[in-house]
């Protein structure tokens, strides 16, 4: 079985590549790992929809997986989700492209640049169907997504995105994983873990250790899990 897991920064993952037996000074873009009869590959994008679109598809375009995963950090619109809790994000959408006015914001469906239906967007949505058949990701918190390049940190705007789209977590690569995996027709999950509220900006308020904690934990046993071959993995998302 092959495996691409896909992070923004090695900061959210560096548990598991320690797990991994990669070194604290090791850098790299791309690396494979073998573990058990896994083979492993881990992309680290950086930040933001535009690193990731460009190296996933890179990447994609030059190799054949069974399974992707998005490994990060994530903020909550949600006060029911609490911070380091664990969540799998089954649905996105790119939530600052459009054109902003005076006291509004219009998106590319709004604007008509894009055909809300148009493959693989479904109500101007990107929807993963791949089943949460992996023991590990069965029990976690379905949610929903939006991704933005610019984190939201100021009230009026925290308000006119839930007024308009009601998500449940923010992050700034999802959406680009999503939109790439559904394209390859490539199984997949984003599991992120909870670090702070999008609230007015108060990094006090953060935990980011504790989520990175939380993620990672779940990502060792999700690793431990697929590499058991009395457990299988079902491959095909769209049953």
């Amino acid at each position: 079985m092959r495996i691409l897991i896909v992070s923004a920064t090695r900061l959210e993952i560096r548990p598991l590549l320690f797990f991994l037996g990669c070194t604290e000074d090791e850098l790299f873009s791309i690396k494979n790992f073998r573990f058990r009869q896994l083979h492993l590959d881990i992309l680290i994008t950086g930040v933001g929809l535009m690193h990731t679109a460009y190296l996933l598809g890179k990447t994609l375009a030059c190799n054949q997986y069974d399974l992707a995963v998005n490994l990060g950090i994530a903020g909550s619109f949600q006060k029911t989700l609490s911070i380091g809790e664990v969540v799998n994000i089954t649905e996105e959408r790119v939530a600052d492209l459009g054109v902003e006015g005076k006291d509004s914001f219009s998106d590319i469906v709004e604007l008509n640049l894009l055909n809300p239906n148009q493959f693989p967007y479904n109500s101007g949505k990107l929807v993963n169907k791949t089943p949460a058949l992996i023991h590990e990701t069965a029990n976690l918190k379905k949610v929903t997504g939006i991704s933005v390049n610019k984190a939201n940190g100021n009230q009026y705007n925290i308000d006119k995105i839930i007024q308009k789209y009601h998500p449940d977590v923010e992050s700034m690569e999802g959406a680009a994983f999503l939109y790439a995996c559904l394209h390859e027709n490539i199984p997949c999950l984003q599991i992120r873990a909870i670090s702070n509220y999008i609230e007015q900006l108060n990094k006090e308020a953060w935990n980011i250790p504790l989520a990175v904690q939380n993620l990672n934990e779940t990502a060792i046993k999700l690793v431990n899990l697929l590499a058991n071959p009395s457990r299988p993995f079902v491959m095909n998302a769209y049953q």
